[in-house]
């Protein structure tokens, strides 16, 4: 009777698995639309703030809002923005925790290669120095390279992120990260771009989406309800075998070899979850380790360290024209040569497609960018592919703060300014 009852129960746990994971998948949705008509409730926000001079206006139909922008330059930043109040009951906001996606529809008009930023602005209270209760604004941004006209943009809620200018302007200790979870105001701004602007901006809807339960938490309770099942069973399955201790010693045996190879096993499965399977380079995961000890030097002694960013240019031409057994070759090629070059101390990975990077610790920027261009010159003046030169680009930046977004996302930058400047070159931050 108990021998059939488990037969059946892992079916029917199987069964249930599955089912929940499909329902997460297709069902479970939930929304938070704001509709858009003639009362629809907007303001214009601009530089004047900050003693600007940039002239930004609403013009507000049953349709959409359109915010015409003028910038005019001065001492401080242009910019013009829309911001759009998300209060979901009388004197709440909205609590986006939940919420995946921000799906919002744009018609941009002469934005001159600029990008438009999206603020969520989330209402919160501090207990600074217990004397008393402070509110403030967090800004949680993320930027769409928009395209001429009407378009709709689907943002991940969970790539927001807390700007530096938000960071640098709150006092130190303060948490920096992003929270959604009490959300004021939706600010659609423009980009970053200083040159003067004359354009529009206009929003015909927006909405947020989620699912009831999201997936991170639903897989995170079918895995402890299956690891729960597994060891209940292995602790019956533990008990039938101390019974038959005397009588089968072989069979204890036996079942020590099973436990060592799946040691083995495991240990093998740790190292190749941090190992790129192509190059064998340490991927992002691998990396995390390295990462972690250097901010937490500079966090207590501001020990220099170096991170040099680099892919290589038109890659995808290469796969295209040669195939993909040909870019594998030339990735692993890169890797191997790469490798040889670098001193002990630095930690080289496969960061992701044809990037890489070698974060270098002790490092100033100087002898970053050295090492940077030994490594670019080493790469053109190999021949990876017959009668085809293969080049990379570069972006180097020297650790400044203990935030690892912010170093890449400077390196990255850099990488990014030497692609535009020509590739084949190295660029610092």
């Amino acid at each position: 009777m108990k021998y059939c009852r488990q037969e059946i129960y892992y079916p029917l746990l199987v069964v249930f698995t599955i089912s929940l994971m499909l329902w997460q998948q297709f069902g479970m949705n939930m929304s938070l639309n704001y509709p858009i008509d003639q009362h629809f409730n907007a303001t214009a926000l601009n530089d004047d703030i900050n003693g600007g001079a940039s002239v930004g206006t609403l013009m507000v139909n049953d349709a959409n809002v359109t915010l015409h922008c003028k910038t005019v330059n001065s001492h401080t930043f242009p910019f013009c923005s829309m911001l759009i109040p998300l209060k979901a009951k009388l004197k709440q906001y909205a609590d986006l925790s939940k919420f995946d996606t921000l799906t919002i529809d744009l018609t941009t008009v002469d934005l001159r290669r600029d990008t438009v930023l999206i603020y969520l602005l989330n209402n919160e209270q501090d207990l600074p120095n217990g004397n008393g209760r402070i509110s403030h604004t967090r800004a949680n941004i993320q930027a769409i390279n928009p395209t001429i006209g009407r378009a709709q943009y689907q943002l991940a809620l969970n790539q927001f992120y807390v700007p530096s200018w938000w960071v640098f302007a709150k006092p130190y200790g303060i948490d920096t990260g992003a929270r959604l979870d009490n959300v004021e105001y939706l600010q659609i701004a423009t980009g970053d771009n200083r040159s003067l602007k004359d354009l529009e901006i206009t929003l015909h809807a927006f909405s947020f989406s989620g699912k009831w339960i999201n997936a991170r938490d639903l897989y995170f309770l079918l895995l402890s309800l299956w690891i729960a099942s597994i060891v209940v069973h292995a602790i019956f399955l533990a008990g039938k075998m101390r019974n038959k201790y005397i009588i089968s010693k072989n069979k204890t045996e036996e079942l020590n070899k099973i436990n060592s190879f799946l040691s083995i096993e495991r240990d093998k499965y740790k190292t190749m979850a941090k190992h790129d399977p192509l190059t064998k380079l340490l991927n992002r995961a691998g990396l995390s380790s390295t990462l972690s000890t250097l901010m937490s030097e500079f966090s207590h002694s501001s020990k220099a360290a170096s991170l040099i960013m680099f892919d290589i240019d038109h890659f995808k031409q290469i796969n295209d024209q040669h195939g993909h057994d040909v870019g594998d070759q030339v990735l692993v090629s890169i890797s191997q040569q790469v490798a040889e070059v670098i001193r002990d101390q630095d930690v080289f990975a496969r960061w992701g497609g044809e990037e890489f990077v070698i974060v270098c610790p002790n490092t100033q920027l100087k002898g970053a960018c050295v090492l940077a261009e030994n490594i670019r010159s080493l790469i053109a003046n190999s021949p990876l592919i017959e009668q085809q030169q293969v080049t990379s680009s570069f972006g180097v930046a020297q650790l400044n703060s203990a935030n690892i977004d912010t170093w890449f996302k400077r390196a990255d930058e850099a990488l990014y300014k030497a692609k535009m400047n020509g590739r084949n070159k190295i660029e610092f931050s």
